[in-house]
């Protein structure tokens, strides 16, 4: 059976370049850009190398940019980076198809979102009960190779992305991110991590998987992408099990390598919605309405820890995803 001329159409815009002329442009990018990262065509034919390549539509910087940096304090307060509900790339390639997409489909058209009461400049807060857990591991053991990690469940439906993979575990098609230069077609070369006094001193990279409602996310020292390093670009498909070491599981929890601090976060959890479908109208309502708050209170196994209720009383600003 022939596809629908609908279909051919909205198969040929996914390929179309991130530059045109006379084009729409997006908000922080030069006139007529709609991405800042070359298309899955041009990196095909260039073998995933750009060299010399210069990219037109890259951000004035300073790198990384505002609205893309991520970073891990403790499981209550973090940001990772989604799908931006605002590009026009997405909009015209999935939300005004009635579709959703995944972390890679949404590669060079990201937003951070974030947990807590920092949001780095241009980051927003997350959805409420978009994450479901997070287990957070510091571990500054090795000189030179000092990484924080993060990890847990998350909701699709209430994020706005497509979870789906070919198989359980597999994150090839599912999603990765993250600050790779552009011209390995790195995945988003112009976001990093926010190494302010108030997020993460002294760490510059970051590796983030997200598909088959799981997440996890680590940011590494600089020197670290490379093979064999916490931050290693070339497991980014990997999974979070295999490559972070991570079992999943419910709640919100906080370990030190180092010093052996450990802390617990009750956060509270209404059970997960069992519909599975959101239309874009009710997204893109939800997002525009939505607010709420999360009572949050800590635990400790040492001193030194998070005092006990530490996070009571955070507010978790809630606004969920334009979807489609």
């Amino acid at each position: 059976m022939l596809p629908s001329l609908a279909a051919v159409v909205a198969a040929a815009s996914l390929v179309r370049a991130q530059f045109d002329p006379n084009g729409p442009t997006q908000p922080g990018l030069p006139q007529g850009c709609v991405g800042s990262f070359p298309n899955l065509t041009q990196c095909q034919i260039s073998n995933w190398y750009l060299g010399d390549t210069v990219d037109r539509c890259a951000p004035p910087g300073p790198y990384p940019v505002a609205g893309q940096q991520v970073y891990i304090k403790d499981p209550t307060n973090f940001c990772i980076n989604l799908p931006n509900p605002e590009s026009i790339f997405l909009a015209n390639n999935f939300y005004s198809w009635n579709k959703l997409p995944t972390v890679v489909q949404a590669e060079g058209f990201v937003q951070s979102f974030c947990m807590g009461s920092y949001l780095p400049p241009g980051a927003k807060p997350l959805p409420q009960f978009g994450i479901r857990s997070a287990h957070v591991l510091k571990n500054f053991t090795v000189p030179g190779q000092h990484y924080i990690q993060i990890h847990g469940y998350l909701d699709c439906e209430v994020l706005g992305i497509n979870c789906t993979s070919s198989a359980p575990g597999l994150y090839d098609d599912a999603g990765q991110y993250d600050d790779g230069p552009f011209i390995n077609c790195g995945k988003e070369p112009y976001s990093g991590v926010d190494n302010s006094t108030q997020a993460n001193p002294g760490m510059q990279h970051y590796v983030e998987m997200a598909g088959n409602g799981l997440y996890c996310m680590r940011v590494c020292e600089p020197g670290n992408l490379m093979a064999g390093r916490p931050c290693d670009l070339t497991q980014d498909t990997a999974g979070c099990e295999k490559f972070m070491k991570v079992q999943f599981g419910d709640g919100f929890t906080f370990t030190d390598l180092v010093t052996g601090e450990k802390s617990t976060a009750t956060v509270s959890m209404p059970p997960r919605k069992t519909t599975t479908t959101t239309t874009s109208a009710e997204a893109k309502t939800s997002a525009a309405a939505a607010s709420g708050t999360a009572a949050v209170t800590a635990t400790t196994s040492k001193s030194g820890a998070l005092k006990n209720g530490a996070f009571a009383g955070l507010v978790l600003i809630a606004g969920v995803l334009a979807a489609l």
